[in-house]
């Protein structure tokens, strides 16, 4: 009931700050749109995304300062709980007349879902609810982790219970503690959230999953809608985005011409493609099945689009008036409407927005910053952007400064070209371009070369994290890439949906067969994916909810402790809440912490034949409690020294499960 009263009070403050400080968005409907015919939109579909969005960003980070200011999860989340249902109950008291006429709204939003936006909405629910639960769910008293995101809920899981069951405050990195955090982990603090107000873990992580991606479903409808004109490329739009662009269902199909196509399809077990780490399911619907705050932060980046898009056209128009090329020239560098910032409370509230998912996705921060860079450049009012990039980039430090602390960063730029093309050259590049993204690319340039004349930088824009990803690495892993190339992909999908939508409502027969040809070359690797997808996640981790492990940890130990485990992807430790030593290597070195000298040190503890050393190195590494398990014992890395182990320190508890052994360090 409380984290149910949480996200009602997320929605109604969202819908009043949406109301306070972002109107322009609700004039959506009443625009033209940057191609030109009139924007038809009902009012709902730009409302209720921004007011989850808007609601979960204050909320959020207000219920994280007093849990931090408190050093209690669950002290700092039911005072923000209190604190909510007063200010929400004033915002219904003083709107009472409006609140009173609840039963018309609701009349006229059943009446709506008979529309196209209804059905769009309900097939956005449908596909977000199945990716969400079925990865994550608990059943017979087990959380079920799908196998295609158990890698990637290592982090995730571990840091919901850090905060849940751990008052990780000041947060440090469950699988790598040192005091600092260098893991964008406000989406899990949300989660954590949730589940301290009494959700089960599995409705903690995804129910706010499920609405972020119906959440960027609506937006990314609207944003196409905004910029064409047409509900049906708005659609499409949306189609795109889920289903992906590539040739691998063709080399796939490749493969199988010996007749097993259709069995070899029906039994997909393995993320199809043939560029470097496809397999892991980079570019399919698994992303937001693995990464559930990637969908939230791209939502923010697509409010700031909708918001700034009028800058663009302003800037079209007084083009579109200048007779000769001379004045077009004029009308685009010159003016001082060209530089001067025209609305100071948009130009402060967006960077303010965009700064505040700095910890919840970098990433899209700097994507958005990437877009904003280009954007601009065709725009009226430049100095609003230059305004919104010195907000987001002050307050995104800021949070690095908090979170992380001076001298260290989990960003690296650094120039790397090809990102994953196995030849660095041109052709090489070019070649793996067209295998991982199929006619995306020469359809888009088509799209370019027919879109309305001024509106070609608009899809410039939209396309240069993708640009971006190809020259630039900014983390020590060059896979974390593909996050812009997707973002990139994601938006540039508006114009070859106007191109498809223009084909479907031509009076050209063949030019309508044509269109539903694209539609099914752009989209049948994705519908391969999503059967993939189910067939991968057939096979599930089982996590017990009962755990005697998890459940002494709990009662026992102190949330800072440190254990000593083996490198573990989710350690019974921290499922309970507790912060282990070295956890699986690639998340913390990734987000660029030293795990090569932890790992020295890790396996040293295990092995050592000397109890003085044993003793030395587990005190001054801040080691709390030595966990002994099958894990250890069956360890390739070390051999465990158990015996010198349970000679040097007092044994605490014993489970047969695992056959875990935990040993006090005093």
């Amino acid at each position: 009931m409380s984290a149910l009263l949480y996200l009602l009070i997320v929605f109604i403050l969202g819908d009043r700050l949406l109301r306070a400080a972002f109107p322009w968005l609700l004039d959506i409907p009443q625009r033209q749109s940057v191609f030109g015919p009139a924007i038809r939109l009902p009012q709902w579909l730009i409302r209720v995304p921004a007011a989850w969005l808007l609601g979960a960003l204050v909320m959020n980070w207000t219920t994280f300062f007093a849990c931090d200011l408190t050093r209690s999860m669950r002290t700092g989340a039911y005072m923000v709980l209190a604190l909510g249902v007063v200010a929400a109950g004033a915002i219904v008291w003083a709107e009472r007349d409006a609140w009173r006429a609840w039963r018309n709204k609701l009349l006229a939003a059943v009446q709506a879902l008979r529309s196209i936006e209804g059905l769009y909405l309900l097939g956005a629910l449908l596909m977000s609810s199945f990716i969400a639960f079925y990865t994550l769910m608990v059943k017979d008293g087990a959380l079920f982790v799908g196998s295609t995101v158990w890698s990637d809920f290592g982090p995730h899981l571990a840091m919901i219970r850090s905060f849940s069951f751990g008052d990780n405050f000041p947060p440090q990195y469950p699988h790598y503690p040192d005091g600092t955090i260098r893991y964008h982990f406000l989406f899990q603090f949300l989660a954590a959230t949730l589940e301290a107000l009494g959700f089960r873990i599995d409705w903690a992580f995804n129910i706010p999953s499920i609405l972020s991606l119906v959440s960027l479903f609506l937006l990314l409808y609207v944003l196409a809608v905004a910029i064409v004109g047409s509900r049906l490329a708005g659609v499409l739009t949306g189609v795109l985005f889920i289903f992906r662009s590539s040739f691998a269902f063709f080399s796939f199909a490749k493969d199988h011409l010996n007749g097993d196509l259709w069995d070899a399809l029906w039994n997909v077990s393995l993320h199809i493609g043939k560029t470097e780490h496809e397999s892991w399911g980079l570019w399919a619907q698994n992303v937001y099945a693995n990464q559930r705050h990637f969908a939230f932060s791209i939502s923010i980046l697509v409010l700031v689009l909708l918001a700034l898009l009028p800058l663009l056209q302003q800037r079209m128009a007084a083009s579109n008036k200048a007779t000769d090329i001379g004045g077009r020239i004029a009308a685009t560098f010159g003016g001082l409407d060209n530089w001067l910032v025209g609305d100071w409370r948009r130009a402060i509230t967006l960077g303010v927005l965009l700064g505040a998912i700095g910890f919840w996705n970098g990433a899209v921060v700097i994507t958005t910053l990437i877009v904003l860079f280009v954007l601009a450049l065709a725009c009226a009012r430049r100095l609003e952007f230059l305004v919104i990039a010195v907000i987001a980039v002050v307050m995104s430090v800021l949070q690095s400064k908090l979170f992380i602390g001076g001298g260290a960063s989990a960003v690296h730029p650094t120039l790397y070209f090809g990102f994953l093309a196995e030849f660095k050259t041109w052709p090489g590049i070019t070649a793996f371009n067209l295998e991982l993204l199929g006619i995306f690319l020469p359809l888009l340039l088509v799209a370019i070369c027919g879109a309305p004349r001024g509106t070609r930088w608009l899809a410039l824009a939209l396309v240069s994290p993708y640009v971006f990803a190809t020259f630039v690495s900014l983390t020590t892993d060059i896979n974390a890439n593909h996050k812009f190339i997707m973002i990139g992909v994601m938006l540039a999908n508006v114009y070859i949906a106007a191109l498809l939508a223009r084909f479907l409502r031509s009076g050209d027969g063949a030019l309508k067969a044509l269109a539903l040809i694209f539609v099914a070359l752009l989209t049948i690797t994705g519908l391969v994916d999503l059967k993939t997808l189910y067939n991968m996640n057939k096979g599930n981790v089982l996590v017990p909810m009962n755990d005697p492990v998890v459940d002494w940890i709990r009662q026992n130990t102190k949330p800072k402790d440190v254990f000593l485990t083996d490198m573990s992807v989710l350690h019974a430790a921290q499922f309970a809440g507790r912060p282990i030593y070295n956890g699986w290597p690639y998340y913390a070195w990734s987000a660029g912490y030293d795990t090569d000298t932890r790992g020295r040190w890790q396996k040293q503890m295990y092995s050592t034949t000397s109890a003085d050393e044993l003793r030395l190195i587990a005190r001054g590494e801040h080691i709390d409690y030595i966990i002994v398990d099958d894990a250890n014992r069956n360890s390739r890395e070390y051999p465990t020294n158990e015996l010198l182990i349970g000679q040097t320190f007092p044994l605490v508890f014993s489970s047969p499960k695992d056959n875990t052994r935990i040993y006090k360090v005093n």
